[in-house]
């Protein structure tokens, strides 16, 4: 009865390939892509900053956006690089409705990063929150689906009340490191005691300068938790 109905489930409700939303073929369901655009889109791949896991095009241990900047998180890492394709998928992702590809987002996460994250031994996951008022809207929050199936793939429990947006922010599309970190000041509280968290996992769907997960990281560190990493879907190249 079982395979009946996911056979049913199936036909009503294809799986799409993430980066251009074709309906995909058995041999691709796997990996999320169709075959055209798995050629195309492209992970961070092997070299990259030590600090925020960006892209790199040379050697060096940081990109010059961590060189000059204290961040406050200890460690991030980016599954792909936000262009092309990617940038159409995120926008799926976020905007219409396509929680589904939450699911290739954490498994791809834990096939390029699953020995870090057990490795890191994380106490929680925390996805970045959205204003209640922005996620009553829209439906529900990108980073919270994502966070709940990579929770699926590596059994490190998943929190949404411990961090609360506070302050409705304006888009950040547009503004530069300096004006993100004003627009995001104190935009974060503590909703629960932290106090038994050592290491937290915060996830998002894009990182741009670090300035969310910094004010995320800080607001975990004022009460009480020793590191914080990020995992984060896609990230752009630093300079």
């Amino acid at each position: 009865m079982k395979g009946i109905i996911d056979s049913c489930v199936e036909l009503l409700y294809p799986k799409r390939c993430v980066a251009c939303d074709r309906v995909l073929l058995k041999i691709e369901i796997e990996m999320g892509f169709c075959k055209s655009c798995a050629r195309r889109v492209k992970l961070v791949g092997r070299t990259y900053c030590l600090k925020c896991g960006a892209p790199m095009r040379n050697e060096a241990e940081m990109c010059g956006n961590c060189i000059n900047t204290q961040h406050v998180f200890n460690q991030s890492k980016a599954i792909f690089r936000y262009t092309g394709d990617m940038k159409n998928a995120m926008y799926r992702f976020k905007y219409a409705n396509k929680r589904c590809y939450g699911e290739v987002f954490a498994k791809h996460a834990v096939k390029n990063y699953g020995s870090w994250i057990k490795e890191a031994n994380f106490d929680v996951i925390i996805p970045v929150p959205m204003y209640d008022k922005k996620k009553r809207k829209r439906g529900y929050n990108q980073a919270e689906v994502f966070a709940k199936e990579l929770s699926k793939e590596t059994g490190v429990p998943v929190e949404n009340g411990i961090v609360r947006r506070e302050i409705e922010t304006v888009a950040m599309k547009q503004l530069n490191r300096q004006k993100r970190k004003k627009n995001l000041l104190n935009a974060f509280i503590l909703a629960k005691n932290v106090v038994q968290f050592r290491k937290v996992l915060i996830v998002d769907d894009i990182y741009t300068t670090g300035t969310t997960m910094d004010e995320v990281a800080k607001t975990l560190k004022d009460g009480g938790v020793k590191e914080v990493c990020g995992l984060c879907v896609c990230i752009g190249e630093m300079q």
